[in-house]
Parts: C-alpha cells; sequence; structure tokens
C-alpha cells in the first residue's frame, strides 16, 4: 500500500487478512483497546529496550491483530530489528510507516475504504466526519451523531469532568463510569446508571491519563455492526483531535527542569506560555504508580477552567512534567491566587477522590502537595520545597491518593512544639533507698525519642 506510505516488511503469506479498524497508540500493552482485526498504528515510544519488542507483539497477537504499521519515532530511521524478530516470530504481519505520512492521514484513508462497502448512509455520514475534522471537529461530529443516529454523546476526562457531548450526567453518575472504564479489562463496557439507564463507555487514547472517555446513552451490546462502527471511528476520530497529555511540552519539561536546580526564571516561565508577573502555586505529587500521580495533577489543574464558564478543551494556564518520581507543576492566574485558595485545593480532592475510587485495591499510594501562592518567579523554589513537605505530610496509605496543604504543615509543627523538651523520664525524682519487699514505682514514659537524654530537644526545635 504505497500510497499510504505503508511498506511490507514480513508476512506477505497475511496479505489477505481483514482490516476491520485502524487504531494508533503507544501503549505497552494496549489489549484493552483492541477487539480483533485492526491495523495498529505505533510510534514505538513504547520501547526502551530491545525486550520491549517481544512483549508489545506478543500482546497485540493475543488480541487478533490483522498487521503492525511502526514508525514516526524521532530516534530510528527504520524500523528496529528487535521489532521485526519479533513480528516473524508471532507471525503478525509489519508495515514500515513513511515519515512523511501522518497516522492521522492513513486512519482516514482506510476508514473511508471501510465505508464505501456498507451503506450508502453510513458512507454519506463518515464522509461529513472527514470535513468536519478539518474544522472545530469534536463539538460538531458530536451534534452530527445526536441528529443523524439519535445516539446523545459526552466526553469525559479520566477523573469524569465534562469536556464535551449533549448526554447529560451527574457527578456521580460520571464518577460511576470513569470507575467502570479504568477497571474493565477491556472497552467498551456496558455501565447500568439505574433500572432504566444504561450507557456504553469507549475508550479515547491509551493512558490513564491520556485515556479520555466517550460514553453514549445506549447499549452497545444490542447495536447493529454499522452502529459499532460509527462508534469506534468516532473514538478514533476524537483521539486524533485531542491533545495528548502525556506528551509534555519541551518548554514544561525545561521550567520543571529547572525549579529542580534551583534556577527557575521569568524567561523560563514565559517560555513555557506563563505570566512571570502574578501568583504562582507550586504543586508536587510523589509516589506510584506515575500515570496515576500524572493524571490527578493534571486533573487539578483544570481548576480554572472546570470553576468558570470557559472552554473545558482549553489547556490551563499551567506547566508540568514528571522528573524522578515527581510530579511537579507550576500554576498561574486567577486559580493560583490566594483568593481561590480554598476551592483549588477541594477541586484537588475531588479528582484523587474520583480517581482513587476508580482503582480499587491498588497497592500503589500517590501524596500530593499544594504550596501557598507566591508573587514572584524568585519564590518558585521554596514552593517547591513547601509542596514537597506538604506532600510527604499527606503519608497515603496503599492504594490511596491524599492531597495535603500548608495548613497541616503549620498544625504538624505545632505539635512538635508542644512536645516538652525536657525528658519526663529523665525529670522525675530517683529514689536513694529502696526497700528489698517494696515494688519499685513505674518509670514515666518519655514521649519522645530522646533516648533518656535530659538534653534531647523535639525535631525541628532548638535546644535552650
Amino acid at each position: 500500500m504505497p500510497e499510504l506510505g505503508l511498506t511490507l516488511v514480513s508476512g506477505r503469506h497475511h496479505l489477505d487478512r481483514e482490516v476491520r479498524w485502524v487504531v494508533p497508540t503507544d501503549l505497552r500493552d494496549p489489549r484493552r483497546y483492541l477487539s480483533g482485526g485492526e491495523l495498529v498504528l505505533t510510534g514505538m515510544m513504547w520501547r526502551r529496550a530491545e525486550r520491549d519488542s517481544d512483549a508489545f507483539v506478543r500482546n497485540l497477537t493475543a488480541a487478533g491483530v490483522t498487521a503492525l504499521g511502526a514508525g514516526d519515532h524521532p530516534d530510528f530511521h527504520s524500523v528496529p530489528s528487535d521489532l521485526v524478530d519479533a513480528c516473524a516470530a508471532h507471525d503478525l504481519p509489519l508495515f514500515t510507516v513513511d515519515a512523511e505520512v501522518a497516522f492521522a492521514e492513513i486512519t482516514e484513508r482506510i476508514v473511508q475504504r471501510l465505508s464505501a462497502g456498507r451503506s450508502g448512509d453510513l458512507a454519506s455520514l463518515l464522509d461529513r466526519h472527514r470535513r468536519l475534522i478539518a474544522a472545530d471537529g469534536i463539538g460538531q461530529i458530536l451534534e452530527l451523531i445526536d441528529r443523524e443516529l439519535g445516539m446523545e454523546c459526552l466526553v469525559l476526562s479520566p477523573a469524569g469532568r465534562a469536556l464535551r457531548g449533549s448526554l447529560e450526567l451527574g457527578e456521580s453518575e460520571r464518577a460511576a463510569v470513569v470507575a467502570r472504564a479504568h477497571a474493565a479489562d477491556r472497552l467498551p463496557q456496558k455501565v447500568t446508571l439505574d433500572r432504566h439507564r444504561c450507557c456504553s463507555v469507549f475508550g479515547i487514547g491509551s493512558t490513564i491519563h491520556t485515556g479520555r472517555f466517550l460514553v453514549v446513552d445506549d447499549d452497545h451490546t444490542r447495536w447493529p455492526p454499522e452502529r459499532r462502527l460509527v462508534a469506534e471511528q468516532l473514538s478514533a476520530l476524537l483521539m486524533l483531535e485531542l491533545d495528548d497529555p502525556s506528551q509534555r511540552p519541551a518548554p514544561h519539561v525545561e521550567l520543571v527542569t529547572a525549579l529542580h536546580e534551583g534556577r527557575a526564571d521569568a524567561h523560563l516561565l514565559r517560555s513555557a506560555g506563563l505570566p512571570a508577573d502574578g501568583p504562582a502555586t507550586v504543586i508536587a505529587a510523589t509516589g506510584d504508580p506515575e500515570a496515576l500521580r500524572e493524571a490527578v495533577v493534571a486533573e487539578t489543574l483544570h481548576y480554572a477552567t472546570a470553576a468558570t464558564t470557559e472552554d473545558p478543551l482549553r489547556p490551563p494556564t499551567a506547566a508540568w512534567a514528571s522528573r524522578g518520581g515527581e510530579t511537579v507543576a507550576v500554576l498561574t492566574g486567577i486559580a493560583a491566587g490566594p483568593e481561590e485558595r480554598a476551592r483549588l485545593v477541594a477541586w484537588a480532592r475531588r479528582a484523587a477522590a474520583v480517581l482513587q475510587a476508580a482503582h480499587p485495591g491498588g497497592t500503589g499510594a500517590v501524596g500530593v502537595g499544594i504550596a501557598d501562592p507566591v508573587a514572584s518567579p524568585g519564590g518558585l523554589g521554596g514552593a517547591l520545597e513547601q509542596a514537597r513537605h506538604t506532600a510527604a505530610l499527606a503519608q497515603p496509605r496503599p492504594g490511596r491518593i491524599e492531597v495535603a496543604e500548608p495548613d497541616h504543615l503549620v498544625s504538624h509543627r505545632m505539635l512538635l512544639a508542644a512536645v516538652p523538651l525536657t525528658c519526663p523520664a529523665r525529670s522525675a525524682p530517683a529514689s536513694s533507698t529502696r526497700s528489698s519487699n517494696t515494688t519499685p514505682a513505674t518509670a514515666p514514659t518519655c514521649c519522645r525519642p530522646c533516648g533518656g537524654s535530659s538534653n534531647a530537644t523535639a525535631p525541628g526545635a532548638s535546644a535552650p
């Protein structure tokens, strides 16, 4: 298929296999987003070592994928030999993708070919989808689906924030939908909302923090193949239209790196698209898994758009990135000001609660610390340290996400200050004589780890 920028590398004897759909992904294990018969396109971002190729291809063959197209990785000028060997070993046809051809173009052209053999109405509908993608695609495509097929839809963030669509779901209903979607081994899934209502949730994207969800107000298990095709195509088009938060912009990574190294300044803020004047709030998250840590930070940063009438897909005036087992964010604008402080913390805790409920029984734990706002770039370094200490105080138990703020830090220090500096065990008077038949009095219990020294001081306090 040279006209699509695809060149066959191996698997010529399987060219008669049917391609039912096209799925672009860089997820190491995309099985939950596959149902068989797909042409998978990958930029190989999952490959960190040679052994990763065999695991990736094994997952594809287990899902019944028809073929694999590989390319578009900035570090590879050709398909790595370990990926070629893995496809040959698992009998999976492999194509290289021309660097000049976008995955979106391949997806669109193959979908058009698949549509041509179906009903005239469906082909016409898909053609209109193609035209709408060039404009304000998401909202208009969802409106078109509603008008033509009577399918009300809603696009949700990983924490259940409504992004686009006409389907009305309450906060608790959205939380239930994303919880079911996160817990599922494979999408789509049917979700029962009450005795008389259910919906279907499809995946958009490949990871917890990039994987948004498409909710359709209908039971997909009872659909004819044509309607199922429309929903799957809609998910694919939305994935191409929506930004991928996991791919952090270079200026954001540079700002977070500089903040770690104590050299963040106004120039780096402006390079990251943030104002250099006005309030800024630093957020630090620690713990695992990384994807869950990044998800709660990303959702927290969307407080400004969620609390106002702004477009929920509009990026927040913030920069974030992960580095060294820690996710750090700098939030600017009105949402970072002291007046919004309580509402920002409440929003972060709501997002944490939804994501935590969506991953019950997990072994990981994530602590999130939100520092006090600072008025200038010179205060960012201190704010990062405060956010780190606050995150450490969160002390989440396994399977939990805890959000803490500097008030917790102040309370902790006040408790330490209240601990007596002199050990009562040492200050208690000792009896000089003791009768041989008298039971010794119990010594006072030491209330601090002083080792019995009367000169011990409380952590963070100075001895008199």
